[in-house]
Parts: C-alpha cells; sequence; structure tokens
C-alpha cells in the first residue's frame, strides 16, 4: 500500500525540481538577454540549445525578415549606425570572404548613405562595428559550396556593438544577409538603425533552388547575374538552369561546334564566370540538358541523332514535341558520351541535370528498328526503353563522378525496374504522389509542383505549398524525411523574356525562399505578405540591377504611339495597371498568338506579378473615406484615358496594347461604381443612389448576389489580364451583415 504513495512523491518532488530548473532558466536567459558573448566559440550548443528550448514567435516581435529566422529575440533598444561603423573581419582574409565583406560594406553604405569600410579586427574600441567570427576553417578558404553544409548563424546585436558568427563561409553570408534586411530609418530623424536582436537560425531544407529556362527565351549573362544576387539575398542555395530545349542549345561546345545556338549562348569562359558568381554567393550552379526528349535543337546540326531521319530546324513553338533521340544506336551515346564529359568539367556541381521529361514516343513507335530493338531487349514499351536509356546515361555520369538528377518521368511506368541507382535524384513537377513515391522506392527527392512561377498563381498559393506537409508526416519515417532534400521554384520561359523575368520572379520567390528556409510554423500570409513586399522595395534600393520595379513606368510608357500623350495619360496608364495583374499561362496558351518570335512588350508584359496597391487595399482595416476614394479615382478614369483610345491609328495600336486596354479601362471605371454604390449601402442603407429605382425592394441577399456576379464577370472578361481592382470591392460587399 505504502510503495504508490512513494512513487507519487517521487514523481512530485521531480516535478518540483524541473518547475525550478525551468524557472531558473528563464530568469538567468532574461538577465543575459539571450546574447551570445561575441567570445563563445561553441556555435552548435548555443545552436541548439536556442532551437530547443526557446524559440520564440518572430511575427509577434515585429521583425520584418524574410525568409523569417527560426529564431529571433527582440530587445526593446537600437543599434545606431553612423559614419564611424564598421564591417571587421576577426578570420583570416581569403577572396570569397573579403569579396562578401566588400558585397555586403556596399549593400549597407547604399542603404544608409554613409560610408561604410571593412577592416581586419584590431584591439580597438569594439563599439560600432559588425564583427565576423567564423568556427573552422571552412572560411578561409575558397571552397564551392555543398549539399548539406552548415548554413546556420548566430546574429547578435546590442546599443553598442554587432557580431555574427557561424562555422562556414556560407553561414556568414546568410548572416550577412539577415543584417542587412534590419537595417531601418527612422522618418523624423533620418537616423539609420537597427533594432537589438538575437538571432539563431538555420534552413530547414538543404535544397533551395530556382529553375531558370534559358533556352525558350534566351537569358543573358546580367539577367543570371542580377537574379543570382537576389537569391543571395533571399537565401536561395541553387540554380538550375535549363540549357537545352527544342528551342536552343545554350552552351558553347568546342567538341560540336554544330551543336549551341549560333547567337544567343554562354561560352565556356562565360560559364565558368558565372560558375565563380554564384560560388561567391554559396550558390550551386546546376545544368541541366534535356534529353532524351526536347531536344531538337541537338539535330539541326547532328541530325544522325535523332530517331527519325530528317532535316531539322530550331523550334520557335513549344510544347510536347515528336523530335527525340534514337536510344538504340551505339553512336548515339558515343556523342552523349563526349558531350556530357565536357560540360561536366565546366559545372563543378556534384548533381548533373538529364531532363527526361515529356518523351513524346511517336518516332520511337513508327521505327521497326526501335520496335525491333524494344523486343530484343525485352524492354516492352517505350518506359522500358527510357529505362534502358536513363542507366546508360547515369553510367556515364558516374564516370565523371557526377550524381544523375531527373524529372519524375524518369521513374514514370518502371518504378523498381528503372534500374537506377539509389543516389539519383527525381524531381516531381507533376503531382505530389511522385515525391511520394520517389521517397517510398528509396530515392531522393525535390518538389517543384505547386512552384510553378511562370503560371502567375497567387504568392499564398505558393506559401501553403510545402515539401512536406504537416498531415504527410505520417507517411515518412525520419529518415525518409531526410530524403526529401527541399524543392526548386521554377521559371519556365515560353511567356518570359529577358525584360519581363524580373517581374515574374520577384517579388513571389520570396515567400517560396521562405517555406523552404523557414520553420513549418512560419505560416502567416499576412505577416509573409506585408514582409514580402517591404523586402521587394528593398531589391531594388540595393541597386542588385533588377529591373521590375524601376523601369516600371518607361515600360508602360512605350505602350503610347503618341509620345506627347505620356506626359498627360501615363498617369492614368498607371492607375489601370497597378489595378491589374497578369492572367498567366493558360490564357497565353490559349490565345495560340505566340511564339518565340513573337515581341513581349505588352500591356501585361509591364504588369507586376502581384498588385501591391490592391493588396494593401484588400488586407487593411476598412476604412471608408480611404475606399470611396480610391473607387471615385477608378470610375473617373476611364474619362481620363478617353483621349488614348481616341487616337487615329488605335488599330496599330492595339496591336502594340496586345490586350483591349479599352474594355480593361471601362470595367475598372464600372468596379469603382460598383465599390461606391456599396459604400453608399453602408452608410445610407440605400440599395440604390436613386430612391425609385425597383433594385431598393430586392432581398439584400439577391441585390449582393447581382453585385458578386458582376465583379466576377468583371474580373475576367479581358483575355489574358486579372482586373485585381474587384478584391477590394468583392471584400467590401462580403462584409455586409445580413440580419435575417
Amino acid at each position: 500500500m505504502l510503495r504508490p504513495v512513494f512513487l507519487f512523491k517521487i514523481l512530485l518532488l521531480s516535478l518540483v525540481i524541473n518547475f525550478i530548473f525551468i524557472l531558473y532558466l528563464l530568469i538567468r536567459n532574461a538577465n543575459q538577454q539571450l546574447f551570445i558573448s561575441r567570445n563563445d566559440v561553441n556555435h552548435e550548443r548555443y545552436q541548439d540549445y536556442a532551437f530547443r528550448g526557446f524559440n520564440f514567435n518572430p511575427v509577434s516581435n515585429g521583425i520584418k525578415l524574410i525568409p523569417m529566422p527560426a529564431f529571433v529575440r527582440t530587445e526593446y533598444s537600437k543599434f545606431v549606425i553612423t559614419d564611424q561603423f564598421r564591417l571587421v573581419s576577426n578570420e583570416k582574409s581569403s577572396k570569397y570572404l573579403d569579396l562578401a565583406l566588400k558585397r555586403y560594406s556596399t549593400y549597407i553604405s547604399t542603404l544608409t548613405k554613409l560610408s561604410i569600410k571593412v577592416e581586419l579586427a584590431s584591439s580597438s574600441n569594439p563599439e560600432n562595428r559588425l564583427t565576423i567570427y567564423c568556427g573552422s576553417q571552412n572560411c578561409k578558404r575558397d571552397s564551392y559550396p555543398e549539399l548539406n553544409e552548415d548554413e546556420s548563424y548566430i546574429l547578435n546585436v546590442t546599443e553598442t556593438e554587432s557580431s555574427l558568427s557561424a562555422i562556414t563561409l556560407t553561414g556568414i553570408v546568410r548572416g550577412l544577409s539577415t543584417f542587412v534586411q534590419l537595417i531601418e530609418r527612422d522618418k523624423s530623424s533620418g537616423t539609420v538603425f537597427i533594432p537589438c536582436v538575437n538571432i539563431v537560425d538555420r534552413p530547414r531544407f538543404p535544397w533551395r533552388g530556382l529553375l531558370l529556362d534559358v533556352s525558350r527565351h534566351w537569358m543573358p549573362i546580367p539577367v543570371i547575374e542580377r537574379t543570382l544576387n537576389a537569391m543571395e539575398l533571399s537565401k536561395m542555395n541553387v540554380l538550375h538552369l535549363h540549357l537545352s530545349d527544342d528551342q536552343g542549345f545554350r552552351v558553347e561546345s568546342l567538341v560540336y561546334p554544330l551543336l549551341h545556338d549560333r547567337k544567343d549562348y554562354f561560352s565556356q569562359k562565360d560559364i565558368r564566370y558565372l560558375v565563380d558568381y554564384a560560388a561567391q554567393r554559396r550558390i550551386r550552379l546546376i545544368p541541366e540538358f534535356d534529353i532524351p526528349g526536347h531536344t531538337t535543337s541537338w539535330f539541326v546540326g547532328y541530325p544522325n541523332l535523332a530517331a527519325e531521319q530528317t532535316r531539322y530546324e530550331i523550334s520557335i513553338r513549344w510544347g510536347m514535341l515528336k523530335s527525340t533521340m534514337d536510344p538504340t544506336k551505339e553512336t548515339t551515346y558515343t556523342f552523349i558520351d563526349k558531350v556530357l564529359r565536357e560540360m561536366t568539367e565546366l559545372f563543378p556541381d556534384p548533381y548533373f541535370h538529364i531532363g527526361g521529361d515529356e518523351v513524346e514516343g511517336t518516332q520511337w513507335a513508327q521505327s521497326q528498328s526501335i520496335q525491333r530493338f524494344i523486343q530484343q531487349q525485352n524492354l516492352k514499351d517505350k518506359y522500358g526503353l527510357q529505362a534502358y536509356f536513363n542507366r546508360r546515361v547515369q553510367a556515364m555520369l558516374k564516370k565523371y563522378n557526377k550524381v544523375m538528377i531527373g524529372w519524375e518521368e524518369i521513374l514514370d511506368q518502371v518504378g523498381e525496374k528503372s534500374g537506377l541507382d539509389k543516389k539519383a535524384i527525381i524531381q516531381s513537377w507533376k503531382s505530389r504522389k511522385s515525391l511520394t513515391e520517389t521517397i517510398d522506392k528509396g530515392y531522393r527527392g525535390l518538389l517543384s509542383t505547386g512552384y510553378y512561377l511562370d503560371h502567375l498563381s497567387s504568392t499564398d498559393f505558393h506559401y501553403k505549398n510545402d515539401p512536406i506537409l504537416d498531415d504527410e508526416l505520417w507517411l515518412f519515417n525520419k529518415e525518409q524525411q531526410s530524403h526529401i532534400l527541399g524543392g526548386e521554384a521554377c521559371m519556365w520561359s515560353e511567356y518570359v523574356s529577358q525584360d519581363t523575368v524580373d517581374s515574374r520572379l520577384w517579388p513571389r520567390l520570396l515567400a517560396i525562399a521562405e517555406r523552404f528556409w523557414s520553420p513549418s510554423s512560419m505560416n502567416d500570409t499576412l505577416s509573409m505578405y506585408e514582409r514580402l513586399f517591404r523586402m521587394n522595395h528593398l531589391l531594388d534600393d540595393l541597386q542588385i540591377g533588377l529591373t521590375h520595379l524601376s523601369l516600371y513606368k518607361s515600360r508602360l510608357e512605350n505602350l503610347f504611339g503618341d509620345s506627347n500623350k505620356k506626359k498627360d495619360l501615363l498617369h492614368p496608364l498607371m492607375i489601370l495597371a497597378d489595378a491589374c495583374e497578369p492572367g498567366g499561362f493558360e490564357p497565353r496558351a490559349q490565345s495560340q498568338k505566340y511564339h518565340a518570335l513573337v515581341p513581349l512588350t505588352t500591356f501585361i508584359d509591364a504588369l507586376q506579378a502581384v498588385s501591391e496597391p490592391i493588396w494593401k487595399l484588400e488586407n487593411s482595416p476598412i476604412n471608408h473615406n480611404v475606399l470611396h476614394g480610391v473607387f471615385q479615382k477608378w470610375s473617373l478614369n476611364h474619362i481620363r484615358l478617353n483621349s488614348l483610345f481616341d487616337d487615329p491609328n488605335i488599330g496599330k495600336i492595339k496591336q502594340v496594347w496586345g490586350q483591349d486596354i479599352e474594355q480593361l479601362s471601362k470595367n475598372l471605371a464600372q468596379v469603382g461604381r460598383i465599390g461606391l454604390t456599396v459604400l453608399d449601402y453602408g452608410s445610407k442603407r440605400a440599395q440604390h443612389q436613386d430612391k425609385n429605382n425597383s433594385m431598393n425592394s430586392w432581398p439584400i441577399l439577391t441585390w449582393i448576389q447581382y453585385y458578386s456576379q458582376q465583379l466576377d464577370q468583371l474580373e475576367n472578361q479581358v483575355m489574358e489580364v486579372r482586373l485585381v481592382a474587384v478584391r477590394p470591392v468583392r471584400r467590401l460587399l462580403n462584409s455586409i451583415k445580413i440580419f435575417i
């Protein structure tokens, strides 16, 4: 009888001791403000301690970083940056470290309008500086970034000094990108400051990539540079270049000089430059040469590679074309082997993408010799033949110390019978099911479905997508979860050019960057959008080369047929443009008017992918005075633009516009009038301003439904454009309280 009582006393004593210990930790850390000493070299122990026990909610602390760090602790004080501020390195000089410090001193100088210098560690006053500490030899050598390398960092900012510590150069760079984002300016005094914070941070996934298609529409070096600059600041770490497709082979080949495009291509010197440029920013450069399909460009100079012997030309159309390599001829593999040997020498990363998607199969089916080969080798069908091809290519890559990556089709229909080495990485682009099956079969996987930026889906759609959803955790054990390396956003360039790609990538890519970096619990979309727009303007302020904000007005100006009208009409045209977003991939595909030679310079090509003014209007607290002013402006904007539509050369001008701007303008005016009507109901409870109008006798539900349907029609009435101005009006309409 005494034994249960005795056990209960022990349990109670244990609970009391644990409570006292936790209370002690809280008090101790409150006193220490959780700021790690700059002499504390036990980076990993401190980091683990922070992650396990004290993961405060960063959003509630008012910090506007994106991606949001895993652990943030703020104090009600500031670190003021003056002209005496310095970046101080406590490490031995190396090329990549020196370049990183120089790069970020320039960024800080640009934001603060101060001359910020870099110094070596000294015994001088430690105040008013950011001191860099690196806990390993990694920072002292110029190594190429690696998958699964430690990217963590600790950033401490007090009122008098700041410190950044990491155990790799990559961690230092990630911490510097956070430091730059923290810089604020007091609007009243002009003082530049950083809030006092303690940040302990590390990424959730080791592979956080962007695919950029440079084949369908050519993207020259400046596009790659500015994309890498923005990726560094948003903590992305893989740039996957889609270098060959039916529309072009974009890397110089010295072995087969008829392979690459004659005009728009990267020389081998260019590739080496870009690899180094990316590595400085701790970003890995992954090449993709798509085989055995999407290979028309290969056959222009070397038609014997093709399954069907005919004359080939670079395709200006896209889609799932029939032209396919012949996997049954040894000469095909001899050719591929020489190409791979040449290309693998240009790209130091151990991972190499072979595409493998959308093999149409008609040429294989119509070839008697290929069908005979399939029977002789007991390959059954086209899937077995592609699996045979993949095994041969994987063996070549292994010979050159490369690990193969391919789209999900390289496992499609063949599964375990594919014969692929388990080291291969499978990139899922059509469904989440593919990723699950990839992991079940023992392969490592990347998720791209749900991250297709070229489709112009909403930012929150991408943000809610996750390589590992919470309700999928039960599907995988801990080891299997580690096989989900992360994901890649995709920017395919059917409807994107070098002049429009920035607006299609940014700022939406920032939301995906946070999904790959931050804890899964960081999922507040309202906070995400606020931080995303702030960072979008910061990227512009840093002058890293992005053009989507700086050239927004000038691209709208190019739509005027009469340059004399620009002065008077640019502002109302901007009001219309701010009320719109591009409609996405499907409307352009359905129009069937686009191909690689059609210039992408129309109205929707000038638009931002996400309208910041409309988002703010839709998500700010409802203010009737503000809304009345906006709706009134919309309702009158068409009158201001009328002279644009009265031009005698209107036919030619409409071709320049590309989309029906006149109808959009009329629709915006109608949206404005509906908004004013809804506001009027809110103040007068009148369903129509004319007291004798029969609408005043309608049931309120009928009245709401009537205007809801009108808004739905107006939103998508003009092909290829979404009139997103309907959203704040729809929100206001839906806010009407109905008492039945």
